[in-house]
């Protein structure tokens, strides 16, 4: 079965985002030898060295509820997605967002619109109502709007914020620098379910595509087999200047970037987005070093020949 986590690939650098951090929370995949997910490992099974330092650790074993903000383009340029994207409502309340979790919707072109809110409406009911319009995609501006309605909701809820568009931005006023920082800082994980990109009408000026290729940096096609999603998992993925917006959010706070042309590679993108949620330990740990710069994170487990998928560091500012 193919699974959806390529965002945890431990052999990747992390973007350069200098945040002030307490608690470290690593969501955690472990792989057996034979590419099967381990389960049922103990607090005990892992070691985690920050900066080389061995850290004590704490292991969530309880199932945390998610609140989910999805993010969607509904400009011009994706108009004949949109009637796909509408008939997806019922798989990510059943699997992005669990019998526990909770949904808002937001759509960006020109205008940011809460579509629904956390504490309304119907996913379903509020994706087959959306309309295509304007030229812009404030892709950036958008994040800022969805990080806001989920540092609103209880510190226990896991925050995932869920764009669904092409990785691009058009109009914004902020800046991916300034969005990555913040969802760092709001412990917010971001995935992205990528549509390819048609042409350079929407392309800013920070983010340059070159061709197919570089569309699809940063993730990979829903839908492929496990192997092949090891070797994505183990692929150095840099947030290098030019990259796309997406990958560099995805890069910088452990989320997944998918791939989809068609109605099945989106709803095998969105099962697979559900099962990541669901499958990482969740490692927890207040550092033992007060030292400010940029700290590695190695992650060690009782499982001979196992592989484990975590982001590989993070900033530590002094107050």
């Amino acid at each position: 079965m193919a699974l959806g986590l390529a965002a945890l690939a431990g052999a990747r650098q992390a973007p350069t985002i200098r945040v002030p951090v307490r608690l470290v929370s690593l969501p955690t995949l472990v792989f057996s030898k034979e590419n099967q997910l381990v389960s049922g490992l103990q607090k005990t099974d892992f070691r985690v060295f920050d900066n080389g330092r061995l850290q004590t650790v704490t292991l969530d074993t309880s199932s945390t509820p998610v609140s989910v903000a999805l993010a969607v383009q509904v400009n011009l340029d994706i108009r004949q997605y949109l009637p796909g994207i509408a008939k997806t409502g019922s798989i990510v309340d059943a699997l992005v967002a669990g019998e526990s979790g909770e949904t808002a919707v937001i759509t960006y072109s020109g205008e940011i619109t809460v579509a629904k809110s956390f504490d309304t409406g119907n996913v379903q009911s509020t994706l087959r109502s959306i309309s295509p319009s304007g030229t812009q995609a404030r892709m950036i501006d958008a994040g800022f709007h969805a990080i806001s309605l989920l540092t609103k909701r209880p510190a226990s809820r896991s925050r995932v914020l869920v764009f669904i568009g092409q990785p691009v931005d058009s109009g914004s006023e902020s800046n991916i620098a300034a969005l990555s920082e913040l969802a760092a800082k709001e412990n917010v994980t971001v995935f992205a379910l990528t549509l390819p990109v048609f042409g350079k009408a929407f392309v800013s000026d920070t983010f340059s595509l070159q061709g197919a290729s570089a569309a699809e940096r940063g993730g990979f096609k829903a839908g492929v087999d496990l192997g092949k999603l090891i070797a994505v998992l183990n692929r150095s993925n840099d947030a290098e200047k030019g990259a796309d917006p997406y990958s560099v959010l995805v890069s910088a706070t452990g989320g997944t970037q998918f791939h989809f042309r068609k109605q099945r590679q989106l709803e095998d993108a969105m099962a697979n987005l559900g099962l990541e949620l669901r499958s990482a330990y969740r490692l927890n740990y207040y550092p033992n070093s007060s030292e400010s710069g940029y700290h590695t994170i190695k992650i060690e487990v009782a499982v001979s020949g196992a592989k484990v998928y975590a982001r590989p560091g993070y900033w530590l500012n002094e107050n």
